[in-house]
């Protein structure tokens, strides 16, 4: 607990001054600024915080992502994913949320502010109409787009994927890009109240890109199906033992498979 305190305590300056110092502006009116410029700035802030919730980040994959503008499909354990997501790529992106987010303090403005938009989760034609709008985005070349296909967060780690969602696939099919599966795994440790350690080991791995002619003919089923496939596959067979490794030799008694002889 004392680590989440401690992080609040000394997020909450930084926090407080980049709100009125830009956050607010470029949440009420961010067509009035660059995405780069919005984009870097809140990048910026969220490398600092992931430094002050003492994240230790691996990436891989970095040679997967494509040049052009592309779609990231990422698996979801926990609140904090985005702030990953968020410092392993330095180009324009924008998130997709729930519509609770947006209401949420500091938040909703850093997320919207960013290009992010919110999907209600009982309103279809809400859904439609935002999932519209990130297929003109992805068609214009404005930025690249990561989207959460499962839809809620895997609340046990250990469980396999939840079923993806194949709607989170259209407009990037529409828009003729490519999909990329992107692998998310140790955040849920972060904000536990059972864990207190120097850092906090996280990963994000790019894996290679899904491009239009592979997928062209194959319904929004049938990727979704490969997609979840292959994060499944390297979070099964490669990260979780990456990550098996790092947490054992910590020792931590809250560790599930430390008891295991």
């Amino acid at each position: 607990m004392w680590h989440i305190i401690r992080a609040a305590l000394l997020i909450a300056p930084t926090l407080i001054f980049d709100f009125f110092a830009w956050i607010l502006k470029y949440s009420r009116h961010p067509e009035k600024y660059p995405m780069e410029k919005r984009y870097q700035r809140t990048r910026n802030l969220i490398v600092k915080i992931n430094h002050l919730l003492r994240l230790e980040t691996i990436v891989e994959g970095q040679e997967n992502r494509p040049k052009e503008i592309a779609c990231y499909y990422v698996n979801h354990l926990a609140a904090v994913d985005p702030l990953l997501v968020f410092e392993a790529i330095e180009e324009p992106t924008a998130f997709l949320a729930k519509i609770e987010i947006k209401k949420m303090p500091f938040v909703g403005r850093i997320f919207k502010g960013a290009n992010g938009l919110f999907l209600k989760r009982d309103d279809l034609k809400q859904q439609l109409k935002v999932m519209m709008k990130v297929e003109a985005s992805l068609k214009n070349k404005e930025c690249n787009w990561v989207i959460y296909p499962e839809g809620t967060r895997n609340k046990d780690p250990m469980n396999k994927l939840l079923e993806f969602h194949s709607g989170t696939f259209r407009s990037a099919i529409k828009a003729k890009v490519p999909l990329v599966p992107v692998v998310s795994y140790g955040s849920f440790r972060a904000l536990n109240l059972k864990h207190n350690y120097k850092k906090y080991p996280t990963y994000v791995k790019f894996l290679k890109p899904i491009y239009p002619e592979e997928y062209s003919g194959k319904t929004t089923d049938e990727i979704a199906a490969m997609v979840q496939s292959r994060i499944q596959k390297e979070l099964s067979f490669n990260v979780k033992a990456l990550d098996h490794k790092r947490m054992s030799e910590s020792k931590d008694s809250y560790y599930r498979f430390n008891a295991i002889k």
